[in-house]
């Protein structure tokens, strides 16, 4: 019988350490290390529903830590945790959640104490004056509480009993959002600049991806406008097909081809983003399918154990740790003996890439010899619609596609490398901005600064620094955050608005001279939830940014 919830945290598991090899900064933060830890532990008792709701919650919690310099798909991937989050609630309350965790044989409390003691010393080593410091002193006391966290995982009871029930409460609102998303994701790039060859994210990425794979790839101009209609086809194609008994065999091909390729390209995350949609494709599972993939997989187990599948169970799991860590520890060497620097980054990005590419390609070969002789029209998918507070996690996937038009952020709104500005004039075709919020008139552009305000640090730490290169114009509240975190002494020539007239600002020893506002931080909440892209130019094509 196929039972998809240990399928599912199997997946999400694996694909977590794919997001932690594509973004490797979460390595220097506690938060980042709960998340690795969680995750592993999830994929030796992918059954486990404490475990994975661990996972869900450390996601969260390294989601909060990173906020707003986050990718597009990983602040979609916060809001399904958010809905499995509810859910896993409503399944405690008013399920058997909360019976089935008392049925368990809790061993003793020691790894509470552990775990206790453990974020005590971190609390002290950080906010107490007068405490000794050092880099090693960071690393320690940074794996201090994972370490401890890791041992009381560890001797947690495995509860498998209710995974089931907890699955079919969040199962029909992921499918949900995957649509929306999908559906999103599209729209923002129904504007003038993405159908421009000369200008398109879709040409921009076909020539990059030729770049990689060979001169056999063609370039030219009909190439070009046929990846920029094949992106259309494929984004909003593949939801209509996957929600189709009759069509969803085709849907997870065009899934798998479309995101295998799109993981090709160099850019930062891109297979992360792949990753995160093969393993949404589970809540597309028919039960036959899902049965035959089991069988499938136990087949493979069997191989690789020699004819005993428990054995091949655990040289999988401890495989796929393995190379996690093993390309892990090639990333942080090049950090640590060569440089931090976009170069390395790219270089490291490869890394994950090549881990990925193996994971990818086998979970899609996976899904799709699953689903060749499987039931057609009529097979039926598990956990079918139906009402539960999980539904309320569907409205901010909804909303976030919104936020450009509202005069709001323009990141992290579905809005990754779609050419979008909505700024000023705009470029959609048929979309207009209406301003209930006033972020995107009030705009600034940077003539001149000394230093580079906008070079990245010595060690930067999130994917803040690595984008929109040469770009100066920004809305105000994002210069007054890149200004207020700008150490020693520095010059600004900027205009604000529509004024002709240069403005100047900076610190010159140790004292601000300018528009004291802009040294303000922003409020804390304010600084979490918004984010937007520097712009080149208002009238001119929109280049490819992310």
């Amino acid at each position: 019988m196929f039972r998809p919830f240990p399928v599912f945290a199997l997946i999400w598991g694996v694909t977590t350490l794919v997001h932690q090899l594509a973004f490797t900064f979460w390595a220097e933060t506690w938060q980042g290390w709960l998340l690795t830890a969680a995750a592993v532990q999830v994929i030796f008792q992918p059954a486990c529903v404490l475990r994975f709701a661990m996972l869900v919650g450390t996601g969260l919690l390294h989601l909060w830590d990173k906020l707003p310099f986050v990718p597009n798909h990983i602040l979609f991937e916060g809001m399904l945790h958010l809905t499995m989050g509810v859910a896993l609630v409503e399944w405690l309350v008013r399920g058997k959640g909360l019976r089935s965790l008392l049925a368990a044989r809790w061993g003793p409390a020691w790894g509470w104490v552990l775990v206790a003691g453990a974020a005590a010393i971190k609390g002290l080593y950080d906010y107490v004056p007068g405490m000794p410091r050092g880099m090693v002193l960071d690393y320690c006391t940074t794996l201090l509480v994972p370490g401890a966290f890791t041992l009381w995982l560890r001797g947690l009871p495995v509860v498998e009993a209710g995974g089931e029930e907890w699955f079919s409460r969040f199962a029909p609102v992921m499918r949900a959002a995957v649509v929306v998303m999908y559906g999103w994701a599209g729209i923002q790039k129904l504007n003038w600049d993405y159908l421009n060859p000369e200008t398109s994210c879709a040409a921009v990425f076909h020539r990059e991806i030729a770049a990689c794979l060979g001169w056999f790839i063609p370039t030219g101009s009909w190439a070009l406008h046929g990846a920029i209609w094949a992106s259309y086809a494929f984004e909003f194609g593949i939801p209509v097909l996957l929600m189709s008994g009759r069509t969803r065999r085709l849907g997870f091909a065009a899934a798998v081809v479309f995101h295998l390729w799109l993981s090709i390209h160099p850019a930062a995350g891109i297979f992360s983003y792949s990753a995160l949609m093969f393993a949404l494709l589970v809540f597309f599972l028919p039960v036959e399918w899902g049965a035959r993939l089991r069988g499938l997989w136990r087949r493979q187990l069997a191989w690789l154990g020699r004819g005993d599948e428990a054995c091949g169970r655990r040289l999988a799991r401890w495989g796929i740790v393995g190379l996690f860590f093993a390309a892990l520890l090639w990333q942080v060497a090049l950090y640590l003996f060569v440089h931090r620097d976009q170069t390395v980054f790219k270089t490291a990005n490869r890394i994950g890439f090549a881990v990925f590419w193996v994971w990818g390609c086998w979970l899609g070969a996976c899904y799709l010899l699953a689903g060749r002789g499987a039931g057609g029209a009529r097979a039926a998918l598990p956990c079918g619609p139906r009402w539960t507070v999980a539904w309320v996690g569907l409205l901010p996937v909804l909303l976030n596609g919104l936020m450009p038009w509202i005069g709001s952020r323009t990141e992290t709104s579905y809005s990754m490398f779609s050419n979008l500005r909505s700024e000023g004039a705009g470029n959609h075709l048929f979309l207009r901005r209406t301003d209930l919020f006033t972020l995107q008139t009030d705009l600034v552009q940077v003539v001149a600064s000394e230093p580079d305000v906008f070079a990245p640090g010595v060690r930067p730490r999130s994917i803040q620094h690595f984008g929109s290169a040469g770009h100066f114009i920004l809305p105000w509240f994002e210069f007054r955050r890149l200004i207020s975190e700008v150490p020693g002494d520095f010059r600004v020539r900027y205009r604000r608005g529509e004024a002709k007239q240069e403005l100047q600002l900076g610190r010159s020893n140790g004292r601000v001279f300018g528009d004291v506002r802009a040294f303000e931080p922003l409020p804390y909440l304010e600084g979490k939830f918004l984010w937007s892209r520097r712009l080149k130019s208002l009238e001119e094509p929109m280049c490819c940014t992310h």
